[in-house]
C-alpha cells in the first residue's frame, strides 16, 4: 500500500522523509506527496488538523496508521525499511544508546538554538517587518556553544556523530546543518572537525535526492 506524506517544502520534512532515500526504496512507486501549503495557511483547515491537531507538518499515513513530527517519522521508516542499505539505528544495545544520545543532542541542544533562527528569517520577510535582532543574537550565542561542543567531540576521530558509520544521530542534523553551511559559512572555518562532518552528511546522495521531491506536482489536499 502506497504511503501518504502531506507536507510542504519545509526543513522538517526532508528530516522525515530522508530514510527512504538511505534504504533506496522507489519513493515514486512507495509514497504520495500532498501538499500542505504553509504560505496558503493550509495546515489550520479543519480536515488537516482533524489527522494532525497541532496542525503541523509532516504528517504520514501507512494504511491504517498514522503518525507526526518528523524525527517520529524518521524513526518510523528507519525500522520499517531496517536491514536495507544503510542501518540508521544501530545493531547492539550500546551503538543504540549512543545513537540516541547524540540524536537528542539534536532535539534538545541543536534544533532549539539555529530553529528560533531559521523562523524569523523566515517570517520576517512573510509578514513584512524587520528581522528581531534579539532572536538572532540569543541563537546565535547558543548556536556556537553548541557547535564548539561538536567540534570538540568529531576531533577526537569519529567519522560521525555516533562512530565510524552514518546513523539516525546524524541525520535528524543534516538538513538543518545544510541550510546553517549555505547561510553562515564563517561557522565553520574556526571548526574544520565540524566542517568535514558537515561536508560528508550534506553531500550524500540519499539526502540531495530527498531535496529533489517534487511537491510541486503534489496532490492538493482536500
Amino acid at each position: 500500500m502506497v504511503m501518504i506524506l502531506y507536507g510542504d517544502k519545509a526543513l522538517n520534512v526532508y528530516r522525515a522523509i530522508q530514510p527512504l532515500f538511505e534504504a533506496q526504496v522507489d519513493v515514486e512507486e512507495e509514497l504520495k506527496l500532498v501538499t500542505v501549503s504553509l504560505k496558503a495557511g493550509q495546515f489550520r483547515l479543519p480536515s488537516y488538523k482533524a489527522k494532525q491537531p497541532f496542525g503541523l507538518i509532516p504528517f504520514l499515513e501507512d494504511g491504517d496508521f498514522t503518525v507526526f513530527e518528523s524525527r517520529a517519522i524518521a524513526r518510523y521508516l528507519a525500522e520499517k525499511y531496517e536491514g536495507q542499505n544503510t542501518p540508521l539505528l544501530g545493531k547492539t544495545l550500546k551503538e543504540r544508546a549512543t545513537i540516541n544520545q547524540w540524536a537528542e543532542s539534536e532535539a534538545q541542544n541543536f534544533h532549539p538554538a539555529i530553529a528560533p533562527m531559521v523562523r524569523e528569517l523566515f517570517l520576517a520577510p512573510f509578514e513584512k517587518r524587520p528581522v528581531n535582532e534579539e532572536v538572532m543574537e540569543t541563537g546565535m550565542n547558543k548556536l556556537d556553544k553548541v557547535l564548539d561542543v561538536y567540534e570538540v567531540h568529531l576531533a577526537k576521530g569519529t567519522k560521525y556523530m555516533a562512530g565510524d558509520n552514518f546513523s539516525m544521530a546524524d541525520l535528524f542534523h543534516t538538513v538543518y546543518m545544510n541550510w546553517m553551511k549555505s547561510r553562515w559559512p564563517q561557522l565553520l572555518e574556526k571548526r574544520p572537525h565540524l566542517s568535514a562532518w558537515i561536508h560528508d552528511i550534506t553531500t550524500r546522495p540519499a539526502f540531495l535526492r530527498c531535496l529533489q521531491l517534487d511537491w510541486e506536482n503534489a496532490s492538493p489536499i482536500e
